[in-house]
């Protein structure tokens, strides 16, 4: 289940990663908490009613969701992204947001979510994605354009 939003909206200022267990996803919480991250800070997203907070072609916000969507497509790279993100809930993975900003602060949320088995690691900047970690095992089912 979602801990947060109902929706993402637009990932900018996002560093978003996904989890196995439950298990990897509270012991990585405790970790960034006591990193010094402030817990309001980190949504989870869990099940396949969370998988819907991802709507990548924003067609669940209607055709202004799906404008915007477009934009993100070909402005920010963060479109393909969020499909792998829903595809990824949808198959039972959990998907962690921490909003952190600072490069060094982003490098350390990072690591830590690595740390507890976290992959497909990406930073939402405003015109780039940074990808800090791939997806390790057996990927999603996503359309093969959206395909890294």
């Amino acid at each position: 289940m979602a801990t947060g939003s109902p929706s993402i909206g637009s990932a900018v200022g996002r560093l978003m990663g996904v989890l196995d267990s439950s298990e990897a996803v509270e012991a990585a919480r405790t970790a960034l908490v006591a990193a010094g991250i402030d817990g309001g800070a980190i949504e989870t997203f869990q099940g396949p009613e969370a998988a819907t907070a991802f709507d990548p072609s924003g067609w669940r916000q209607g055709w202004l969701g799906r404008f915007f969507r477009l934009i993100e497509f070909s402005w920010a790279d963060q479109a393909p992204d969020f499909a792998w993100y829903e595809a990824g809930v949808r198959e039972g993975h959990v998907v962690i947001s921490v909003r952190v900003k600072g490069q060094r602060h982003v490098a350390h949320a990072a690591r830590i979510l690595e740390d507890h088995g976290g992959h497909f690691i990406n930073h939402f900047g405003w015109f780039e994605t940074q990808e800090l970690a791939r997806w390790k095992g057996k990927e999603p089912d996503v359309p093969g354009f959206l395909r890294r």
